[in-house]
């Protein structure tokens, strides 16, 4: 038992909500709170019963934890600004994004647009996953605001901020096989919100396929192939799979995909890079700083600025490019790091 006690807060225990919570772990005794336990349950029945955990539990805590700004974040702000308590939260994508062209961000809804601007005023810090997430210039879809972040929505911040990028175990994640030539493999899944195919960039993934007859395409993620009629010849899906499965799918293939239109810091591109995949990825947000010079950039949205950068790579030095994508990601963003970060930043909070 640690004499320091934390309280997270989280919609989802994903594999990266997962990892932060290991990481508090180590200095923490951690009592966690899952917002929507249930989707079944309703925004009201959520609120109370976090403000009962909090109740419980915030005369005890010393930092409170949120991962993402929305709903779940609002009252965490207020109880630890009420309390004297720091609140820091962990900024990932769509609390920074406003993409009206295709329905997406935060800041689409007014509900969420609210709370997740209050809390990020109220909250002591904010740890976004790359520095982009606080402002950015954007260029890559011209429908689309050129001014991205949480900055360009909420001027008057001042709650101060500390980069703290994603982190990778690049024993686990390693190339277990020999590759096919000439594939491509993209993630993606959450089918059930309509942008979904145009904020992954799937929709130009199937416009381009058609002009690579000879090469193999797969998007990864797809439970129900329905969704995706008349897909071109050399296209497939791939259901979903467990997160120790993908080492062995990403290793089989040459190249990897992330040609979203949005991105905070996406775990995909990473964990394909480290199974040696050569990363072809849209100009946004934290995409260009993954990639670095070991793969290819596509500066605008459309299909000859991709078929360009395709060609590109299908004639590039595979060899030298599938070693710079794994060190890539092995020499810059490792779990160490973002350990070693997000408690110098919790003790940090909790001294002042």
């Amino acid at each position: 038992m640690h004499s320091k006690k934390a309280l997270i807060f989280y919609v989802v225990r994903s594999t990266f909500v997962k990892k932060d919570i290991e990481i508090l772990s180590a200095q923490f005794t951690v009592a966690e709170f899952d917002f929507f336990s249930s989707k079944k349950i309703g925004f009201i029945i959520s609120f109370i019963s976090q403000i009962i955990f909090l109740l419980k539990n915030i005369w005890t805590a010393d930092l409170l934890l949120v991962e993402f700004a929305s709903y779940q974040s609002f009252f965490p702000a207020v109880f630890g600004r009420l309390f004297g308590k720091p609140c820091l939260i962990v900024v990932g994508g769509t609390e920074a994004h406003y993409f009206p062209g295709i329905g997406y961000g935060n800041w689409q809804k007014r509900g969420l647009k609210n709370f997740s601007s209050a809390s990020l005023k109220l909250c002591s810090h904010i740890a976004p996953k790359h520095k982009s997430l606080m402002f950015s210039e954007y260029h890559y879809d011209e429908n689309e605001p050129q001014q991205q972040g949480i900055y360009a929505r909420i001027p008057s911040l001042k709650t101060p901020y500390t980069e703290i990028p994603n982190g990778y175990d690049a024993a686990k994640w390693k190339c277990i096989s020999t590759k096919k030539k000439n594939t491509f493999i993209t993630v993606a899944n959450g089918w059930e919100y309509g942008f979904q195919k145009s904020l992954k960039g799937v929709d130009l993934i199937l416009k381009v396929a058609p002009f690579f007859p000879d090469c193999e395409f797969a998007i990864l993620g797809v439970n129900d192939p329905a969704i995706f009629p008349g897909l071109p010849a050399n296209v497939k899906t791939i259901p979903a799979v467990k997160n120790d499965d993908l080492v062995g799918i990403f290793s089989a293939y040459q190249f990897y995909l992330q040609l979203s239109i949005a991105e905070g810091f996406p775990n995909s591109i990473c964990e394909a890079m480290l199974c040696e995949c050569i990363p072809i990825g849209s100009d946004v947000f934290s995409i260009p700083e993954i990639i670095g010079d070991s793969g290819f950039v596509v500066k605008k949205r459309n299909v000859d600025a991709l078929k360009e950068i395709i060609n590109q790579a299908l004639v590039c030095d595979n060899a030298t490019l599938m070693k710079k994508a794994r060190a890539r990601i092995a020499d810059n963003y490792t779990l160490a790091q973002r350990n070693d970060k997000l408690l110098q930043l919790c003790e940090k909070l909790i001294q002042n």
